[in-house]
């Protein structure tokens, strides 16, 4: 750069060497521009604080020099002041400087116009004064005054101060026993106070620091922290950010935290004590029983008028529409049930949860009404469906394959649907033909099971409870690893095109799971395959309730993200509800496209959960033929409130009628779910 000094006119050089010795008396910084914001001259204060000689800065725009390098926001004011006094405006307020070794200092700063005899502004002289000491005092102050004014809160709160700069924390003693840390003398790390905040609490915790900081705000938070012991306290966090640094910004922060574990105890009782309305329920389903059966007479009166057809879809609406009512009650009462342990209370929700099993029970008598078949369970002895049966199966196996049955003399009966049944076993023994071509031995055997705790930690989809054990074994080709895991899926086959539908497996696992039961392949190449199907025994009486303890025997998710497609709002909240209870992460569409869309866009989903029937063309069907099209990483149960399972053309997929159990629900969403893969 040029000697800015012999570009001046004579006239302004002859002032700056006249100004010199006036400015070098001046305590504080001071200097001299043009009207345009240029730099004339400056005092060796200033000078001396960014290190440079006046040749190295004259002549340049005031803003741009190295006083104002690390502040923007100061560069900006000073260019708007500028502006002002050359119109005769002075200025005058704080910034931030930037010295030698880059040393940040506060300073009063103020720009004074100079006029000539006709009122021209012919310079402007800048001046600053150092009040950085002055500014921390006042921070001081005010830290001082925050602290006070908690103090008088924080008598059985902990206190705590931030320091953003190196997220060390101090903490009163109080603190340390509300986060349960062992008391330190000396400040902790910010880590040390996150490592006991509840997981599902830390990253909105985080979030409302970061806004307060960002936006000088203060904060106020509740949140869990989890003791060594495993005890999980609630607590209510309020701060302030305090010590403007840099630019403004705040460099610590100050607040408390006091316990509120007692308010959220008596939220809670408050909440259970209002389920005792839930008892209301039973009045309106008796009701609502009572209605239907006014209809059931006027549908049988208009069947009469060769309008079955239409009765049909009356029928099969009504259900629909009543099912989601029962599942949303039955929901909710499984709910309260777990929330609470006062046996009268529970007294009154077994009886509104048998109120509802009556009215599904009403709804199944419309249904059968409407000619869509459902399942229909019966006491059962299994050996002797075996025994009737073989004769057919004999002749379905032909010539090549050897039939031989092993039956337990001790075999307990089955609660199962006869024809379901049948279809089952019929469906295995075809398979198992299929898979020795060149002939072979199929074996049919049943015993009693009971699984032990290790069995129940091996098979996830089964629960600790006695079972009815049917097993089909032939002596074929096998399947591999990847066959096998995939065998129970809707449409999958290794059979040639025209050969088979891929329905057969996933038909038996469909009646297994609605019976409350499960299926198990075991095979190997070459070695042939075992198919077992476990069946709940019948230990309860004809005619007599079971109602399934929701507290008891629940098969719980490990985070999985399942997509819950439910047109019915009410529906929708309630099953969102039952599956963050059993373990699940869920995500929400509304319509069988909305569903499709998102698994398009989320690749973390394990499972579809949908309704059958929604508003537009596509359906849970549609949706869940898509899905296993295009996602076979995705598992999927269907649920329909028209009983869409007894659906002759449906029965191979995994559906579950409404309204369901919380145990059976997580019974079928077990099932339902893909095998783990490798990684």
């Amino acid at each position: 750069m040029a000697n800015s000094k012999d570009t001046l006119p004579d006239q302004k050089r002859t002032g700056v060497h006249q100004s010199r010795e006036i400015y070098d008396l001046v305590r504080g910084f001071i200097g001299l521009l043009t009207p345009e914001g240029n730099l004339l001259d400056a005092n060796q204060s200033a000078l001396d604080f960014i290190g440079c000689d006046l040749d190295e800065v004259v002549g340049r725009p005031f803003w741009e020099t190295p006083w104002w390098r690390a502040c923007p926001k100061a560069r900006e004011a000073v260019q708007d002041a500028i502006q002002s006094a050359a119109s005769g405006e002075a200025s005058r307020f704080e910034a931030q400087i930037c010295g030698k070794n880059n040393e940040i200092i506060v300073i009063d700063f103020s720009l004074t116009p100079i006029f000539n005899d006709d009122g021209t502004v012919v310079s402007l002289i800048p001046e600053g004064h150092d009040i950085t000491d002055i500014k921390k005092a006042e921070n001081a102050l005010q830290e001082s005054e925050a602290h006070l004014r908690l103090a008088n809160e924080a008598a059985e709160m902990g206190t705590w101060n931030w320091n953003l700069t190196n997220n060390q924390l101090h903490w009163s003693d109080r603190q340390f026993e509300l986060f349960d840390v062992p008391k330190s003398k000396g400040p902790i790390h910010i880590e040390t106070a996150l490592a006991n905040i509840h997981p599902d609490d830390l990253d909105r915790l985080l979030t409302a620091n970061r806004i307060s900081v960002e936006e000088d705000v203060p904060f106020r938070e509740e949140f869990r922290v989890i003791h060594r012991s495993g005890e999980v306290r609630w607590l209510l966090g309020q701060g302030n950010p305090l010590h403007h640094g840099k630019e403004g910004k705040p460099s610590s922060m100050i607040g408390v935290n006091y316990d509120i574990s007692d308010r959220k105890t008596l939220e809670l009782e408050i909440a259970q004590s209002n389920l005792e309305l839930e008892v209301r329920v039973s009045d309106r389903t008796r009701a609502l029983e009572q209605e239907m059966r006014q209809r059931q007479k006027a549908e049988r009166a208009l069947a009469h008028s060769q309008r079955f057809e239409l009765i049909g879809q009356l029928a099969g609406g009504v259900a629909h529409d009543f099912n989601n009512l029962l599942a949303v009650i039955g929901g909710n009462l499984e709910l309260a049930a777990m929330r609470t342990a006062d046996e009268q209370i529970i007294e009154l929700l077994n009886d509104a949860r048998e109120a509802v099993e009556t009215g599904a029970s009403v709804n199944r008598r419309l249904l059968s009404f409407a000619r869509q078949r459902e399942l229909e369970p019966v006491a059962l002895d299994v050996n002797d469906r075996i025994i009737k049966a073989r004769r057919l199966l004999e002749r379905t196996l032909g010539e090549k394959i050897v039939l031989e049955t092993s039956l337990s003399s001790e075999l307990c009966e089955a609660r199962l649907d006869p024809g379901e049944l049948d279809s089952a076993i019929l469906n295995l023994v075809l398979n198992a033909r299929d898979a020795m071509p060149s002939g072979g031995t199929l074996v049919i055997s049943t015993r009693n099971y009971i699984l032990d705790d290790e069995e129940v930690e091996s098979f996830p989809e089964a629960q600790k409870r006695e079972y009815v054990q049917v097993s089909i074994s032939d002596t074929g080709v096998g399947m591999a690893p990847d066959v096998v895991a995939k065998a129970l899926t809707p449409y999958f086959t290794t059979k040639l095109r025209g050969k088979g539908s891929g329905l057969g497996l996933s038909s038996v696992f469909g009646f297994a799971t609605q019976s409350g039961g499960f299926v198990r392949i075991k095979s190997e190449e070459g070695e042939g395959t075992i198919v077992q199907i476990y069946l709940p025994h019948s230990a309860t009486p004809s005619g007599a309730k079971m109602l399934d303890d929701p507290k008891t025997d629940l098969l719980l998710g490990q985070g999985e993200l399942i997509l819950l497609v439910e047109d019915e709002e009410k529906v929708r909240q309630i099953t969102h509800k039952r599956l963050i209870e059993l373990g699940y992460n869920v995500v929400e569409a509304t319509t069988a496209a909305e569903g499709t869309a998102v698994l398009e866009s989320n690749h973390t989903i394990s499972l579809v959960f949908s309704d059958v029937r929604m508003p537009g063309a596509t359906s849970g069907y549609d949706l869940a033929k898509w899905t296993l099209e295009n996602r076979e990483d995705v598992g999927v149960l269907l649920t329909s409130g028209y009983n869409d399972l007894s659906a002759e053309e449906h029965q191979n997929v995994n559906l579950l009628a409404k309204p369901y159990s919380l145990r059976i629900l997580a019974f079928a969403l077990r099932n339902a779910l893909p095998a783990p893969r490798d990684r």
